[in-house]
């Protein structure tokens, strides 16, 4: 493994680690559902970063980048089911006792893969972050290296956050603090959304 690689692997921990739209659907979903949902949820915003990173291959993703009208319509696609996810939060009620709430496999998968889907910015990670570290004549096994160790970083942080924010519902006082967190999460997802809709390219 040399430095070229050590490097791009410590600039995607530095923007996997930074808090946004995954990772407050995954705490969402690790209080309301329980761990196991939330690491379903991780696995389908792995698997849309892994879309992604095939479409920059392609060059869907450039063109998403360069398109305004694209990137606008997929930025607002996406600013919208955040709201959808914040108010859902917002408004549902928190079941009493420690029992999380049933969250089948396919909706806590789907709900994470289109959440990084429909965000654009997510693109710009193989569009603009992931070419810096790649030469002419590098053969394909260093890109697959670099896109399944982006994955695992990625799978590996989500996970600790649905492992630890997951027992915090299943503790004495988890209805109260799923009721109290569900809301906070609520606004954080609406605020992301409304970020999203007024940040620009």
């Amino acid at each position: 493994m040399d430095a070229r690689l050590l490097a791009y692997f410590a600039v995607s921990t530095l923007l996997i680690v930074t808090p946004g739209p995954d990772t407050a659907l995954v705490v969402r979903n690790a209080l309301r559902a329980g761990p196991r949902a939330a690491s379903l949820t991780a696995l389908g915003v792995a698997a849309g970063s892994a879309v992604w990173a095939f479409a920059s291959v392609l060059g869907l993703a450039v063109i998403l980048e360069a398109s305004v009208v694209a990137f606008t319509l997929t930025k607002l696609a996406g600013a919208a089911y955040l709201c959808y996810l914040g108010l859902r939060s917002l408004l549902a009620r928190s079941a009493a006792g420690v029992t999380p709430a049933r969250t089948s496999h396919r909706a806590a998968f789907a709900q994470g893969a289109f959440n990084n889907l429909l965000n654009p910015k997510a693109a710009v990670i193989f569009v603009a972050v992931m070419p810096q570290f790649i030469e002419s004549g590098d053969p394909p096994a260093r890109f697959a290296l670099m896109l399944a160790g982006y994955e695992a970083i990625m799978l590996a942080w989500l996970n600790l956050y649905a492992i630890v924010v997951g027992r915090v519902g299943r503790t004495a006082a988890a209805a109260r603090v799923r009721r109290v967190f569900d809301r906070a999460v609520g606004v954080v997802l609406i605020t992301l959304g409304l970020r999203l809709v007024f940040e620009e390219r």
